[in-house]
């Protein structure tokens, strides 16, 4: 990443929340927390078999502002493209930037 023209994708961040279902359960719902710039770069793909279908999952590191609120579980969502967060760091030490470790799934 270089520049701050690099930061062209509008994310949103979803938390996830998890509410009773009446039945002794949960149902796990997803509320938007902020919306952030940042830069989205593919890492690797993975190709193969889950329950019985091709899947299809990249591994995505996107790059975002600090300070932010974005943690392991949460995801971010650009265009209809949902990526769950693995891992948030500071590349530098300086807190001026978070590296998040993403995985998006398709098929």
């Amino acid at each position: 990443m270089s520049g701050i023209g690099a930061l062209r994708h509008r994310l949103a961040h979803h938390t996830p929340v998890d509410l009773p279902d009446g039945a002794g359960g949960i149902t796990r719902t997803f509320v938007v927390v902020d919306l952030l710039w940042g830069a989205i770069e593919s890492v690797s793909a993975d190709f193969g078999l889950a329950e019985d279908r091709p899947r299809a999952s990249g591994l995505f590191r996107i790059t975002v502002r600090a300070p932010n609120t974005v943690s392991t579980g949460d995801r971010l969502v650009h265009a209809g493209r949902i990526f769950h967060v693995e891992q948030v760091s500071d590349p530098d030490g300086r807190g001026r930037l978070s590296r998040i470790r993403c995985r998006e799934e398709q098929g």
